[in-house]
């Protein structure tokens, strides 16, 4: 039974939000189209976590020293300081394929994806459903699918900044350190430091590749530390940053960013 659970726990974060979606178009949202696809992915996240402190225990979240909580809050706020940086630099540059813009320079329009043929799911469905058939033919959501999904609350993009750290710096992390050997550790944080960054694919590969900083450096403050508390601060307020960064373009409620 062990083995069934670690099987669980570590290929269910490889791909979070591409199975969160499927679920979602396929099963809840024809029957509950309140219901948005990032509670799915929300309730899988914390899923996982809960099956990782059955299977590794509390050690996943901390090691005990009483310096981890003294440090999470300033460590986790330059980590996220930086990332913010390198996440809005990235942002830049590939949403226009140009350098980050200098202040008071017009914004040039984003590129245009191309179409692709449609595929599995996709393929069957009609012009209604055509918003369902984009996101499913290219893994990434269309504007309909963006803006519905992604304007929530600060308190939604604290809870998920907290789900992924358990998840992604937390399990991940725990394992590939006290549970394999360290060729797969190292295999192992590799493929988790990816796969998150991979699990914002849905919002363009520009938000992929900008969370990349974000993972390597909550990577680095856990294994620092020896506890996801100062990764879970600083993603928290790096969320915090990215919920001001919406609202002051959209007004209102503010939109995920990680």
């Amino acid at each position: 039974m062990h083995a069934y659970l670690v099987a669980v726990m570590l290929v269910g974060g490889l791909a979070p939000m591409a199975l969160a979606s499927h679920l979602h178009g396929r099963w809840i949202e024809p029957r509950a189209p309140y219901i948005p696809t990032l509670a799915v992915f929300f309730a899988m996240l914390g899923c996982l976590a809960v099956l990782g402190l059955v299977v590794l225990g509390p050690r996943m979240i901390t090691g005990y020293q009483w310096w981890e909580a003294a440090v999470a809050g300033p460590v986790g706020w330059l980590m996220a300081t930086a990332t913010w940086r390198c996440d809005r630099w990235v942002m830049e540059k590939l949403a226009t394929g140009q350098p980050p813009r200098a202040a008071g320079r017009p914004r040039t329009a984003p590129r245009t994806a191309r179409t692709a043929r449609p595929v599995g799911i996709g393929a069957g469905l009609g012009d209604v459903a055509r918003p369902l058939r984009t996101a499913a033919e290219t893994n990434r959501w269309g504007r309909e699918e963006r803006s519905r999904e992604t304007r929530v609350g600060l308190f939604w993009l604290v809870t998920g900044a907290v789900l992924e750290e358990l998840v992604y710096r937390g399990v991940y992390t725990r394992f590939a350190v006290a549970e394999v050997v360290w060729p797969l550790g190292v295999l192992l944080l590799t493929g988790a430091t990816l796969a998150f960054a991979l699990s914002h694919l849905p919002f363009g590969w520009p938000h992929a590749l900008a969370k990349l900083p974000l993972s390597l450096m909550a990577l680095v403050v856990t294994l620092a530390t020896g506890s996801v508390l100062t990764a879970v601060v600083g993603h928290a307020w790096f969320n915090v940053r990215v919920h001001r960064h919406y609202r002051s373009i959209y007004g209102g409620r503010g939109a995920v960013g990680a």
